[in-house]
């Protein structure tokens, strides 16, 4: 784990690097370049997801033996997404509707390629959409891993991952861009209908940056609600204050990473404790031979 922290603070590092020299400079503030607004904890949780997306897809892709690339959709300016590769020792390629994001990874990360249509990549041996489906409205959802379902290689493994809000006031954060918020029964029923029947596997994870209490919910709801408020208000206020916390936070004395065997992660079952035991989910999928 704290390997991993490191190698995605790192490639923060070589995206900072990079952003005044690429065209358009800082991609949008929306999570997808992480590095804006940096901090721990995001990092942590991240990493965790990914570190958890590589086991499975290990598990999955490696039953079939499937060579291939590893393809991460909707992967921003691929911050995390070197922790794939590396691990599944894999070809990365990136694929993102921002060529903004694009291009900061192309140059950050000349390893890698980059697709801004995933029409245009090479069908891979795992696919990973991680923080990506809840950023869709509900009826693009199923479509949107029907796309996936149809850029994996036979005998590959299809990797989803999302926050589950359903302890928040009305079952959302309160964050303007998670226009489509799953809890893990529609997570399953949306991969399940977007890969027309392939076996599903919901994880969940909890532990640091996963737990939740009511209090906590209620607290960062209002506040989410309260900023989306502000921010539809004054017109152009939300880039300078991200580009504010970004001056901020790339310099400040991180906190402790987590020790190893500070998470808890189990399939979903008909015991399943919902949002209490965990805000993590990631769905898995391997697609026939």
């Amino acid at each position: 784990m704290a390997d991993a922290v490191v190698a995605s603070e790192a490639a923060m590092d070589r995206l900072d690097a990079v952003r005044a020299q690429v065209a358009g400079g800082a991609a949008n503030t929306h999570g997808g370049d992480p590095g804006l607004h940096r901090n721990r904890s995001t990092v942590v949780r991240h990493a965790v997801n990914y570190l958890v997306a590589v086991r499975a897809a290990q598990a999955l892709a490696s039953r079939e033996a499937v060579a291939g690339p590893v393809l991460d959709v909707g992967a921003g300016t691929g911050a995390f997404s070197p922790l794939l590769a590396e691990r599944l020792g894999r070809e990365l390629h990136l694929v993102d509707t921002d060529p903004r994001h694009m291009a900061l990874a192309a140059a950050a990360f000349p390893t890698a390629t980059t697709h801004t249509d995933l029409a245009a990549a090479p069908r891979g041996a795992v696919v990973t959409a991680m923080e990506v489906i809840e950023h869709l409205e509900p009826a693009d959802q199923v479509g949107f891993v029907a796309s996936l379902a149809g850029a994996v290689l036979p005998g590959g493994a299809l990797v989803l991952s999302t926050p589950d809000e359903s302890g928040y006031p009305r079952g959302w954060s309160g964050y303007a861009p998670h226009v489509g918020p799953l809890d893990a029964a529609r997570l399953a029923r949306a991969v399940e209908a977007g890969t027309g029947g392939w076996p599903v596997t919901v994880l969940r994870v909890d532990g640091p940056t996963f737990a939740l209490t009511p209090l906590g919910a209620l607290v960062q709801g209002t506040a989410n609600r309260a900023w989306n408020l502000v921010s539809g208000v004054a017109a152009g206020l939300e880039p300078r204050v991200t580009g504010l916390l970004h001056r901020v936070t790339k310099d400040r004395p991180a906190a402790a990473v987590p020790p190893e065997g500070s998470w808890r992660v189990r399939a979903v079952g008909d015991d399943d404790g919902g949002w209490r035991a965990g805000t993590g989910l990631l769905a898995l999928a391997s697609a026939p031979t």
